[in-house]
């Protein structure tokens, strides 16, 4: 897909060039009619919005894939490496304060 996605904005990305090219040249052609030049570039200028607007649609549809890692182990939530989880035990004893064990 990637090579899709980039032969598609180098397709338009030309369009857009050439249609910037052609702007140029209207704008400083000296032998038209007035109202035919601004007809023209008005023409060429809506060729240039509409492709921005698909080099943006193209560049939000067709998004790389975020991969995330994979770890190699499992790991506990909190548990710092190296430090061992210690695990209270239920005895029957009370803790100083208790008046009886729980």
């Amino acid at each position: 897909m990637a090579n899709l996605k980039s032969d598609l904005l180098n397709e338009i990305r030309n369009q857009s060039y050439y249609a910037e090219i052609e702007l140029v040249r209207l704008a400083q052609e000296p032998n038209t009619y007035y109202k035919a030049k601004i007809e023209n570039m008005d023409n060429q200028l809506a060729i240039i919005a509409l492709a921005n607007q698909k080099i943006a649609l193209v560049e939000k549809y067709f998004q790389e894939p975020v991969v995330a890692p994979v770890p190699d182990k499992p790991t506990n939530v909190g548990q710092q490496e190296g430090v061992p989880t210690v695990i209270p035990q239920n005895d029957s004893k009370p803790l100083p304060g208790q008046s009886h064990g729980e």
